[in-house]
């Protein structure tokens, strides 16, 4: 049978085998399109996943921000002396400028121990309460910061979900909640802002599988269950996974999802679930292999349409000279060659270079495709090294900025009250004066413009302390021109009644004469930086004075102003007992603190990143037995690649 066959095959005219000789050829590129569209297939799955877990992390990213600023807004706000008074005109205004200025908040609520809400950001045209809310019982059950679910707003009418803290009052007894939920209206803008495909779609689902927040027909969805098998295999799955599944709108897609829990509690309090349509990342591939079939296609009509004249012209005549050196083969000569008896012609040229061509292509596409996967394998492993550091860096980051703020917050709140102790006993003696003077029946008109004067000064003073104190801690960040000497002072007189209450002398040294030095960054953190090292040195000259025996010792602490070729440098001198040479390496460690019952360990990591990563200028530090000397050298102008990192 196979021999019928192939004698049958060697039967057919030359005109025959071209055309199924074109045919033949035609089978590995169709086969090689058919492998290449599916690589595209799978290389456009995978930019969906890639696609979709870069959009997950980003939100969760936002999220997990926008719930620590949260926790740091009622943080300080649970230690305003009004809050704890219930002053509910002050804290209304309060309340209502902060939500002003903070567009990601929703609203912002306070509710006594019962959970009615006496004091709100948002306008109240009538009384409510969060008793029954999820917020409220949290915290009344924690004591600590606590997340919310999904839940539409008293006075806002639009889904969100809110986190709680608990107030005491002035006794120490828990007081009742401070309460925010979050504006989702931001997220639209930031998947605007993002270069995200067409079609991609995120939710927000709480702890029960309420829909909080959707993209997509958020009229429709939002407030509705996810479907119950879709929720249960985030709940109970991994923290994070990537997976084709039926979205929301039962459309296949390309999910990503994340789930956030604040610490202390036992669930995460909202899933991150981003996804990208499916079908759209095929048709791009699908496509492309439509075409090159077209392409193909086209070759194949055009050669069946050249086969027949080519091979009269170049393989018949050809044939007839083979055949006549065929029959020399017949008649008994061993010697002839085939290559002999085409010399000089085009087959046997044609055959060796197709020949070593082939080879040489075969060769060369081994080792591209084993170098492509080599360095894909790379490519992913490295991907994932980046975003795991980047993820590790950024938590940690956010953690120590947290924490040396709060931390700065109690030692600002000691600094503003050392600060109001004088003027509030210059009023109380500018009121006994009056009190005298009207006993003694000597007041005049002169006698009462100065008692106003004075108190009026000093209740500035005070007011310009609180500022202070308000602009220090402002979450924005912006680059702007400020006079140097102007904030080295500002520092200083928010620690001077703390030096003269101890006893401790501080004096700024100006080399700069009347010049006036401005320069560009962030004042408030610049300010910061400076306060961390003055009270380092503060904290310095105190422990020397209770470890020394000699009388007399006072202590101070020198600030010295002056230019340096293009830095402007600014040196803090103590006379304290100086730093032990084995800590030298360690000075600027983050949690790394020499004094056991006080400091937590940030003040001078944080001073270094804010002159070095802030301002772009250095921190160093010399020391001995008779005291240290911080070192900041600033440049005179704003580093572009420090304000292009920002």
């Amino acid at each position: 049978m196979r021999k019928s066959l192939l004698i049958y095959y060697l039967s057919l005219p030359l005109r025959t085998h071209l055309l199924l000789l074109a045919l033949l050829i035609a089978l590995p590129a169709i086969g090689l399109i058919i492998h290449t569209g599916t690589i595209q297939r799978d290389d456009a799955v995978r930019r969906g996943f890639n696609e979709a877990r870069r959009l997950a992390y980003n939100i969760a990213m936002t999220q997990y921000d926008l719930a620590g600023n949260a926790e740091q807004l009622m943080t300080t706000l649970a230690q305003i002396p009004d809050i704890k008074r219930h002053n509910e005109t002050t804290t209304t205004v309060l309340l209502r400028d902060i939500n002003l200025k903070s567009r990601h908040f929703g609203n912002i609520v306070i509710t006594d121990r019962k959970g009615n809400v006496w004091a709100s950001a948002l306008p109240m045209t009538k009384s409510f309460s969060l008793e029954k809310r999820r917020t409220f019982n949290n915290v009344l059950k924690t004591r600590r910061f606590s997340s919310g679910e999904y839940v539409v707003g008293s006075i806002s009418a639009k889904a969100t979900i809110g986190f709680g803290y608990p107030v005491y009052n002035v006794d120490g007894v828990f007081d009742g909640v401070i309460a925010c939920n979050l504006n989702f209206n931001i997220y639209d803008n930031l998947l605007k802002q993002q270069d995200t495909p067409k079609g991609v779609s995120l939710n927000f689902i709480d702890h029960n599988g309420l829909i909080i927040y959707s993209n997509m027909n958020p009229d429709k969805l939002i407030g509705t269950e996810l479907a119950r098998e879709r929720f249960l295999r985030m709940k109970n799955g991994k923290d994070r996974d990537t997976f084709i599944d039926f979205d929301i709108n039962n459309e296949k897609r390309v999910v990503s999802y994340r789930k956030l829990q604040l610490s202390g509690e036992e669930s995460p309090y909202i899933y991150i679930r981003a996804s990208v349509p499916l079908q759209g990342l095929l048709d791009k591939a699908r496509s492309a292999q439509h075409k090159s079939i077209a392409t193909l296609f086209l070759y194949l009509l055009a050669a069946i349409a050249l086969a027949i004249p080519i091979g009269n012209y170049c393989f018949v005549r050809r044939i007839n000279k083979l055949q006549e050196a065929s029959r020399l083969l017949a008649s008994g000569d061993l010697n002839v060659r085939v290559f002999e008896i085409v010399k000089g012609g085009e087959l046997g040229e044609l055959a060796r270079s197709f020949d070593e061509m082939a080879a040489q292509l075969a060769e060369r596409e081994f080792a591209l495709r084993r170098s492509e996967r080599e360095l894909q394998d790379l490519n992913k492993e490295l991907l994932d090294r980046v975003e795991l550091e980047m993820e590790k860096r950024l938590k940690h980051e956010r953690i120590l900025a947290r924490h040396d703020r709060l931390a700065a917050i109690g030692e600002m709140i000691g600094a503003i009250a050392h600060q109001w102790r004088q003027p509030l006993a210059t009023l109380g003696a500018t009121v006994q004066g009056i009190r005298m003077a009207w006993e003694e029946k000597c007041i005049d008109d002169e006698f009462l413009k100065n008692a106003e004067s004075d108190a009026q000064m000093q209740l500035e003073y005070m007011s310009d302390t609180i500022e202070d104190f308000r602009n220090f801690f402002n979450l924005e960040k912006t680059i702007e021109r400020f006079e140097l000497k102007e904030k080295v002072g500002e520092a200083v007189l928010l620690v001077s009644p703390q030096f003269a209450n101890s006893g401790v002398r501080i004096e700024i040294i100006d080399n700069l004469g009347d010049c006036v030095l401005e320069i560009s960054g962030y004042q408030n953190e610049f300010k910061q930086a400076v306060l961390n090292l003055v009270s380092n040195s503060f904290d310095s000259i105190i422990d020397k004075r209770s470890n020394i025996k000699r009388d007399g010792f006072i202590g101070q602490v020198l600030i010295r102003l002056s230019v340096e070729g293009e830095n402007i440098v600014v040196e803090v001198r103590d006379d304290g007992g100086g730093i032990p040479a084995e800590y030298y390496d360690k000075v600027f460690e983050p949690y790394f603190t020499s004094k056991a019952d006080k400091g937590t360990g940030i003040g001078l990591y944080m001073a270094k990143l804010i002159i070095e990563e802030s301002m772009g200028g250095e921190l160093s530090f010399r020391s001995g037995p008779d005291g240290t000397v911080f070192r900041i050298e600033i440049p005179k102008e704003f580093p572009e690649e420090v304000e292009a990192d920002d």
